[in-house]
């Protein structure tokens, strides 16, 4: 029985390779950035609030629309926390996945931000 990838332009093999390098890369930074950033949803500071905006849009972009400018309220570090999961949001899995009781979590989030 032949294998299937070997009927495969080298070409098309490698450029497959790089995306999963790639997509390898985000997971790797955008792990640590989102646990990053899900502490700070929970800290209670100023920043919170954004940052629990931001997620819920990439968990129901529909329903909670982010405001770029909001990031202009974050420091630094969670600003380029935001971004890494940004593109991790990117490798095609949902970013409440990534975390046990994710779902739960955000559910928790969009009750809150829905009262105020």
């Amino acid at each position: 029985m032949m294998v299937k990838t070997a009927m495969l332009p080298d070409s098309f093999l490698l450029l497959l390779e790089q995306e999963e390098k790639r997509r390898q890369q985000r997971e790797e930074s955008g792990l640590p950035a989102l646990k990053l950033l899900i502490d700070a949803a929970h800290s209670g500071g100023g920043q919170a609030r954004h940052i629990r905006r931001f997620l819920l849009g990439l968990y129901n972009a529909n329903h909670w629309p982010f405001e770029l400018n909001r990031l202009r309220a974050l420091d630094t570090e969670l600003q380029q926390a935001a971004l890494q999961v940004l593109a991790l949001d990117w490798n095609g899995r949902e970013v409440h996945t990534y975390v046990p009781g994710g779902d739960q979590l955000f559910q928790s989030w969009w009750e809150r931000e829905s009262e105020s």
